[in-house]
């Protein structure tokens, strides 16, 4: 099934969360408090308001009967009934100072379920950039298995399940991919390199007198 969202429809959902969250500062800078001193925090808010906002669009799309959004456990984030599928909503701002982002899932609830469908929300801690990504049936082979100490979160296998995604906002590229490609640009060069010095040390060798020395 192709992706059933539209880059429009991300828009309006990213304006209405950059609202929420701006809400929200003020709010809590009103009580003394700073918003972004635990991003976990404000990404866990925001991704009440990911759900919400989004099911109101849908419902645009597909009628106010047709999208369900509950969001409690066990229960999908959004059911969309005329095309029986269910839409589990991430945000995460990632970690590290590169911005690393493991995408995670439940992994007892995505292996009960079977297969569903992810949208994840990337941002960084400023709140002003955005990759959202769409996912199109994932299952549990598409993540590792829970780590111990995990709680049963389950870390994404980027490698098999980009194979399933569609980019609705920004860009997405593996980091390992970038890697691959880098390492084998430089293995060329070095295989190109080392043709050439055989190539010069063949022809000296055919060019030198038998008597004298080659120098390697």
């Amino acid at each position: 099934m192709t992706c059933y969202l539209k880059k429009s429809q991300i828009k309006e959902l990213l304006n209405k969360l950059r609202t929420f969250e701006t809400a929200l500062y003020s709010l809590f800078d009103d009580f003394g408090y700073d918003l972004n001193d635990n991003l976990g925090r404000r990404n866990a808010l925001l991704s009440q308001a990911q759900e919400k906002e989004l099911s109101k669009i849908l419902k645009k799309e597909y009628g106010g009967d047709e999208v369900i959004c509950d969001g409690r456990p066990g229960r999908p984030d959004i059911l969309i009934k005329c095309l029986d599928r269910e839409l589990e909503c991430k945000l995460t701002s990632g970690h590290g100072k590169s911005r690393s982002f493991d995408l995670q899932t439940d992994y007892a609830t995505l292996k009960k379920k079977g297969r569903l469908d992810y949208l994840y929300v990337l941002t960084n801690p400023s709140f002003n950039k955005f990759c959202v990504l769409f996912f199109d049936g994932l299952t549990v082979e598409d993540f590792h298995p829970p780590a111990n100490g995990s709680r049963g979160k389950s870390r994404m296998n980027k490698a098999v399940a980009m194979k399933k995604a569609t980019v609705l906002w920004g860009n997405a590229r593996l980091a390992n991919k970038i890697l691959q490609n880098k390492w084998e640009d430089r293995l060329e060069e070095i295989v190109i390199a080392k043709t050439q010095r055989i190539g010069s040390l063949q022809y000296r060798l055919k060019t030198t007198s038998s008597g004298a020395a080659i120098e390697m």
